[in-house]
């Protein structure tokens, strides 16, 4: 069995390919470039497109918000939080879009988060994500825009090999963790924002109920 399942949504009611496209400014997102030294996890958030990403992403919150609300929240099956701002993934040709195989876990994520990758170019190949199964044996997700790949980041080694393909793949992904799971009083931050692992900082301020 492979460990991640996979769901459709629609791309006319939820056009995150076209949102990125115009916050990076391109009419095509697999034709980024950049010459750039391999990525590591201390660099894999500072592509030139990652402020453009972030900084556009307010003008299509709403959208992703309603997005984790209708779609999302069934998968979830009871009251969770959710990754206030996803986090932008550029997997250039020639290089990685994550700094190395990893865990959540070793990001200090909580226990019982669920991971929803997103991409918004076809990913296949070496221009996707692998995940390792329960004997720790990496499979690569071939999946396409308008797919949502669901696993367990925190407990399943993930990561990217080097892209061969000649094409970028784009993608974001969040996080959601159920209510009764959130930390109490826990001080653990992200590696990158240094952010908390709570409402009003990691994740959405309300939780999504179901």
């Amino acid at each position: 069995m492979l460990p991640w399942t996979r769901f459709d949504y629609s791309l006319d009611d939820y056009p995150f390919t076209s949102h990125v496209a115009w916050s990076l400014d391109v009419a095509d997102l697999t034709s980024l470039s950049a010459d750039i030294p391999r990525h590591t996890w201390q660099s894999d958030q500072s592509t030139p497109w990652h402020r453009l990403f972030y900084d556009g992403f307010m003008l299509w919150s709403a959208t992703y918000a309603e997005f984790v609300h209708e779609v999302i929240a069934p998968h979830v099956g009871e009251p969770f939080y959710y990754q206030r701002v996803p986090t932008f993934r550029v997997h250039l040709p020639d290089n990685v879009a994550v700094g190395e195989f990893h865990t959540d876990a070793v990001y200090n994520h909580p226990s019982g988060e669920v991971t929803f990758w997103t991409p918004l170019t076809p990913a296949y190949d070496s221009c996707s994500v692998w995940i390792a199964d329960d004997d720790d044996e990496l499979h690569v997700v071939n999946a396409n825009p308008g797919e949502v790949i669901e696993f367990s980041a925190v407990t399943r080694r993930h990561g990217n090999k080097l892209n061969v393909t000649g094409q970028s793949r784009v993608s974001f992904d969040f996080r959601c963790l159920p209510a009764r799971l959130l930390p109490k009083a826990d001080e653990s931050r992200t590696k990158h924002t240094r952010m908390r692992f709570i409402p009003g900082e990691y994740y959405a301020l309300e939780k999504v109920t179901v």
